[in-house]
Order: structure tokens, then sequence, then C-alpha cells
């Protein structure tokens, strides 16, 4: 029973039949999703599914289709990167989850994880720009995509209010500031931006590295990007 709603999500993508109930194992680590592994005689999939209210103390709710931009900006990067994100097997826009290969850890770790270790090589963290500026270049001035990724009702509650608005009225201060980069990043738009590149979405793979959760993609400033990673 708890699990029917996904079980009828793959049965509508055709993964599974209708009466199958595979074995799903959750998988920890993020606050914004459900994440689990799909065990199917063809092999291991993740399964993840947005959440409505994410699993922190205080209350933050979020739009349920940021999963269906995350699948949107998986795709455009396919274009121009397809070893750097994982593949989309399957997504279903009416539960708002889609699937994608399972990443064995020991053969994908966690960026974080590896910095935490004292792993913190030089050459990966390179890359990881080196990819950023790849893919922020490949969707700079595109109108399409600007259309596409005008999503400010969802960038705007999980990105610039948590993050500059609380601060300001946590810090007065320091709030005109704060509230001037609020306003100004809402008001650039450039490129398609990932909006959650930090450590913790990075695995560290064979090929360099793959980002994941890109539930926050967005058309707007690259500068965020950028500043979101360093900051971490």
């Amino acid at each position: 029973m708890e699990h029917d709603h996904i079980y009828a999500a793959l049965a509508r993508q055709g993964l599974i039949g209708a009466d199958e109930r595979p074995s799903l194992e959750a998988l920890t680590g993020g606050v914004s999703s459900e994440i689990y592994r799909l065990r199917l005689e063809g092999g291991d999939f993740c399964v993840k599914r947005a959440l409505p209210r994410l699993k922190v103390a205080q209350e933050w709710l979020a739009p349920v289709e940021r999963a269906d931009f995350e699948v949107a900006w998986i795709r455009v990067v396919q274009a121009c990167a397809p070893e750097h994100v994982p593949q989309v097997i399957a997504s279903d826009a009416r539960d708002h989850l889609f699937v994608m290969p399972y990443l064995p850890p020991e053969k994908n770790p966690v960026w974080k994880r590896e910095l935490l270790e004292g792993r913190a090589g030089r050459e990966f963290a390179s890359q990881v720009g080196q990819l950023l500026g790849r893919i922020h270049a490949r969707t700079a001035g595109d109108a399409t995509l600007a259309s596409q990724f005008d999503n400010d009702h969802i960038f705007d509650p999980i990105r610039v209010d948590p993050y500059l608005r609380a601060t300001a009225r946590a810090h007065p201060e320091c709030a005109a500031p704060l509230l001037e980069l609020a306003r100004r990043t809402l008001a650039t738009k450039l490129v398609l931006v990932h909006g959650d590149v930090s450590p913790k979405n990075i695995l560290v793979g064979p090929g360099g590295p793959v980002f994941l959760d890109a539930e926050t993609a967005w058309f707007g400033d690259p500068a965020f990007d950028l500043a979101f990673c360093l900051n971490h």
C-alpha cells in the first residue's frame, strides 16, 4: 500500500505489469524527494519522486512540478554533455517522478564524501567548472529555453527566498545588499542554470563529474551556479 502510487506510475510507463510489486529500497541523502532503488530483472534503477514538503524541521513547501523541470534539464544537457548526466529511462508527469539508471556508489562516489575524507583533487574540481561553463555557453541566449524554464515561481521559494531574503530578515543590518542581490538575481535571464550545484549532487564518475538533482533548473543568472558550488 505504501508504494502503490509509485507502482502505478511505473506501470503507466510500461516498466512493470499492473500487478507487479518489485523491490523498492529507500535511499538516503536528500530532503526534497523520495528516492528508491528499483530492482528489476533487467537491472537496477533509481526512482525519484518530488515531495510537496521538504524533509526539514521548518515548513518548507515547494511545487512538485520541479521534477518535470529536472527531467527537462537533463535532456537539454544530454545534447552537449551526455556522459555527465544520468539517462532518463522514463518520466511520469502525473505523479512527478522519473526513473534513471542506478549508479553504484562504489563506482560513482559522491563528491561531498570524497571531500570530507580528504580527497580534494584539483583536476576533478576543474572538470566541474569546465562542465558548468560548457552548459552555460551552449544555452546562453536561447529564447526557447528561456520560455521553457521560465519558472521563477519555483526558483524563488526554493533558492532566492530561503537563502537571501531569509538571511536579510535574520540580519536586518545586512538586508539592503541581500535584497538587492535577490532582485538582481531574479531579473537576470542569460543561461540555463542548474540551481543546486553542491558537492552532494555531483558524482565522481568513471568519465568525470555526473550532475544530479536539477530540481531547481531555471533560466537565469550563471553566477548563481558558480557561487552555490564555491560556497560549499
